[in-house]
Order: C-alpha cells, then structure tokens, then sequence
C-alpha cells in the first residue's frame, strides 16, 4: 500500500501532480480497499503485532503498539459495510 501527497496550491483548488497544478477533481479518485487488500493488510498487521509481542527486541520501540492500532482499525473497517451499501 502507497500513500501519495500531492502538495496545494496556495491561492486556487488545485494540486501539484507531476510537474502541474491540476483541479481537485482530477486527483480525487475512488480510495476504497478490495476485500483482498483489505484482507492482506489486516493479516500484515495482526502478524507484525503478534511477532514483535514474541520477540521484542528485534524490531523498534512502538511497532506492537502501532501494530495493534493498524490491525483494529482495519479489523473495524472489515467487519462494517461500506457507506453505499
């Protein structure tokens, strides 16, 4: 998964994409997870929570911790039925 920003303008509603400004309605694009990626990225997350819970001192201080809230929040996200539904 790859988050992109995409720098403001200052003055219109516009956004810096590639070497141009362009409207927000060019750049606002349907952000939604498959259900396969929803799927991955919570098993991503439960696992690396459950291994840095087992072996503590190979990985960072906080990654359990960011872990536990990626997992629960994409847990949440899986379980509710999407907005236009």
């Amino acid at each position: 998964m790859t988050l992109e920003l995409f720098p403001k303008h200052p003055e219109a509603d516009a956004y810096r994409v590639g070497g141009a400004y362009q409207p927000y309605a060019v750049v606002a694009v349907d952000k939604r997870f498959s259900d396969a990626e929803l799927m991955a990225e919570t098993h991503r997350a439960t696992s690396l929570e459950y291994a840095a819970k087992a072996e503590p001192s190979e990985y960072k201080p906080g990654t359990q911790q960011r872990a536990s809230i990626q997992a629960s929040t994409l847990a949440r996200f899986a379980l509710l039925p999407h907005y236009d539904e």
